[in-house]
């Protein structure tokens, strides 16, 4: 097996661009017994990371701003 010459950061970058084009998940190039299959893959669902992130933090501040308020 070839390891790939790209750096792991440009491998997610393309997972995160192929997500921002519409692509399917399934369009992953790397084959599933690479690294770089997990690191596209990881690389792709990185927003719904982020949102999950971002979400959960906006109810936490939300709600503490609410209960810390007079």
């Amino acid at each position: 097996m070839t390891m790939s010459t790209r750096s792991p950061t440009a491998i997610s970058d393309e997972g995160r661009h192929a997500r921002d084009r519409g692509e399917p998940i399934t369009a992953n190039p790397y084959p599933a017994d690479m690294d770089e299959h997990g690191i596209w893959e990881r690389g792709y669902q990185i927003p719904d990371r982020e949102a999950q992130g971002s979400a959960t933090s906006s109810g936490t501040d939300g709600s503490d701003q609410a209960s810390s308020s007079p």
